[in-house]
């Protein structure tokens, strides 16, 4: 996924940068719908860095769950509005439809995950999506 958005986040004066814990276990997933997952995450985080910078893209196991965590140095999103994340329409983006996040949200509950969203204004976002090791 990284390489499909490369030319986007050059284009943006962006690096993307991972780190990738070894031995990661394989989740059991639909793969085209994590891709998609990935595809919006990625997407936003870029959008977000008009002033270019680094995204950082962590996996890692803790506490019996997969961690990714997609870090961007980008403007960062106000508390009052992150609530409002993934309702269908509302967007923080001129051209966006608020629906990317809302599809990612089911995705990632349709495999027993989570998705946590954390923004600080003028620092950046952190997004993780968790999945358990053992979903059952």
């Amino acid at each position: 996924m990284i390489s499909l958005l490369d030319t986007q986040a050059i284009l943006n004066d962006v690096q993307i940068h991972t780190v990738f814990d070894p031995d990661i276990p394989l989740i059991n997933c639909e793969e085209n719908q994590l891709k998609q997952v990935v595809i919006n995450i990625l997407k936003n985080a870029i959008e977000a860095m008009t002033e270019g910078g680094i995204i950082e893209i962590i996996m890692k196991v803790d506490d019996n769950k997969i961690v990714i965590r997609f870090i961007d140095q980008g403007c960062g999103i106000s508390e009052d509005r992150i609530g409002m994340l993934g309702e269908p329409f509302y967007t923080t983006k001129e051209n966006g439809t608020g629906l990317g996040l809302m599809v990612s949200q089911k995705i990632i509950e349709a495999h027993h995950g989570s998705l946590t969203i954390k923004s600080q204004i003028d620092k950046g976002t952190t997004v993780d999506l968790i999945f358990p090791l053992d979903p059952n």
